[in-house]
């Protein structure tokens, strides 16, 4: 009777040790799951800022574009009337 008792016992204990090994692994898997997330996310945001970044460069290039042909207009109708073309081009 004694060794039925032990055996069960054993068992309870192996059965106990085995669920805890489970829940480690479990709990490991996840923290890797939670780096690999933080990782990922990290690199969406590094590569948003990225962009947002390129955005602002061109959007600047534009902007300065722009007024540089703004002021090549305002000094192509500022010229006196000799220095304008007669708007014959042909050779």
């Amino acid at each position: 009777m004694m060794g039925g008792i032990w055996a069960k016992a054993v068992g309870a204990l192996l059965m106990i040790i085995g669920l805890m090994g489970a829940a480690l692994l479990f709990v490991s898997g996840q923290r890797d799951r939670a780096k690999e997330a933080a990782s990922r996310a990290r690199a969406e945001a590094q590569s948003k800022s990225a962009v947002i970044d390129a955005e602002r460069a061109i959007e600047t290039a534009r902007a300065q574009a722009r007024e540089k042909s703004q002021g090549v207009q305002r000094e192509a109708e500022n010229r006196p009337a000799d220095k304008r073309p007669d708007g014959d081009f042909r050779r």
